[in-house]
């Protein structure tokens, strides 16, 4: 799947939550750090879910988080199976 994809797809599972801008800034931020550039794998997917879960802990606590990012999970499963 495309980064652009998966990043848009995981903003708009987090938003609700932390807001759009600290959404896309965080979950773009990671990508960059993971080095996942124009595509992402399965594997890349699914460290940067295990980064943004870390910081959602912070905002959201360790339950909701992982609600969100099992959300986030779902998405991206939802926007591959579109491929």
């Amino acid at each position: 799947m495309t980064t652009t994809d998966a990043v848009d797809a995981v903003v708009k599972v987090m938003a609700p939550y932390i807001g759009d801008t600290m959404a896309r800034s965080a979950t773009e931020a990671h990508c960059q750090k993971l080095g996942i550039a124009a595509t992402v794998s399965h594997d890349q997917v699914e460290a940067l879910l295990a980064k943004l879960g870390g910081g959602l802990n912070i905002f959201l606590g360790r339950d909701k988080s992982a609600s969100v990012i099992a959300e986030a999970r779902s998405a991206l499963s939802t926007v591959e199976g579109r491929r």
